[in-house]
């Protein structure tokens, strides 16, 4: 059952249109991410159901209610930003208090929930000191805490963990996570960043341009994409011309999609046959030049070049002892079945059309 509907949400600067008709809904206790690159308008959608902006035209209701028809102050929502914008001179369990002060709790029950909020995002040793002795990690624990603690409707996150370094970053999602989780909260989490928002997320909803591509599980988005900007924005995804490497010439089809990870390496002098061969339990087969090659421990990746087609392969699980020097000639195979289909205007062809 939905808890947040956004119904054709449409945010306009002059002749700039940010928002183009966008709707979803977010279950109560979800854990939802918008995702997209840079300018495809999921700030402005978060700082719309927060009150920040106000929409152009469109409808966002919260547990039945018409949210925008209430101000910002009172839409009992908790907002975490980018920055952290914790205040400098007051200490941990301060800054954690604020909102509450600013709702005029008493004093009684600001130091329970306080104190409840601290021992959630495990800061309750830190409570009396002051940011800047804090990490990054840390400071935006302080955040978080400080919007939970308002016992909020809704909870919204705006990349949070942007300016943290990449361990601190794995850390912090999974915290995060954790700590929505107990807590019991809905929440809506803006990241570009593709692995977080497959990592951390019940339900995705891809935005390019002001526009939803696709919305769905993390499984969905990444193996059933359903156009070939989600294809080849969630993950990396090599894209084949029909005809080449002996594909079928399907109606309707007018580009193949594989992801690097359904590329095997063959072994070495497997038969290719016109840059397609060999058959071997119904898989196909590319002949191709090494350009590039890097050993990973876990996994190996390959640049190939193949009937001016760059490839890029994943091997799982490599040999030890795996290398393989820029320019020589291998054989990669794949299943048919692991293609994705997109039509000229890229969107996905039904697997049944492009059999």
């Amino acid at each position: 059952m939905a808890y947040l509907t956004v119904d054709g949400a449409i945010k306009r600067y002059g002749t700039t249109t940010a928002l183009n008709g966008v709707s979803f809904s977010v279950a109560k206790g979800e854990f939802f991410t918008l995702l997209g690159p840079s300018g495809c308008g999921k700030t402005t959608l978060l700082r719309s159901i927060a009150g920040f902006s106000q929409l152009t035209d469109g409808r966002v209701d919260l547990a039945g209610h018409d949210l925008l028809s209430v101000p910002p102050h009172k839409r009992d929502i908790g907002m975490v930003f980018q920055d952290y914008a914790i205040f400098p001179h007051l200490t941990v369990a301060e800054n954690v208090a604020f909102g509450l002060k600013a709702r005029k709790v008493a004093a009684a029950e600001i130091r329970e929930r306080v104190a409840e909020a601290l021992a959630t995002v495990r800061l309750t040793a830190l409570a009396e000191r002051l940011p800047a002795a804090l990490s990054g990690g840390q400071q935006q624990r302080i955040g978080i805490a400080r919007a939970m603690v308002v016992k909020p409707r809704l909870l919204l996150m705006d990349e949070p963990l942007s300016n943290l370094d990449a361990k601190l970053r794995l850390d912090l999602r999974d915290e995060i996570r954790a700590i929505q989780r107990e807590i019991g909260i809905a929440a809506i989490y803006v990241t570009h960043d593709q692995e977080e928002a497959l990592a951390i997320s019940d339900r995705i909803c891809v935005m390019d341009h002001g526009c939803v591509e696709q919305i769905g599980t993390p499984q969905q988005i990444y193996g059933q994409p359903e156009t070939r900007f989600v294809a080849s924005f969630v993950g990396t995804m090599n894209l084949l011309a029909p005809g080449a490497f002996g594909l079928a010439q399907v109606p309707g089809v007018a580009q193949w999609a594989l992801r690097p990870e359904r590329l095997r390496l063959a072994e070495a002098g497997a038969r290719a046959r016109d840059g397609a061969g060999g058959a071997e339990n119904g898989a196909a087969s590319i002949a191709g030049t090494v350009e590039h090659f890097s050993y990973l421990g876990r996994e190996a990746h390959l640049t190939v070049q193949a009937q001016g087609h760059r490839l890029v392969a994943q091997i799982g699980a490599p040999p030890p002892d795996l290398a393989i020097e820029a320019g020589r000639q291998i054989s990669l195979s794949f299943d048919p079945a692991d293609l994705h289909a997109f039509d000229a205007q890229g969107r996905r062809v039904p697997a049944e059309r492009a059999a």
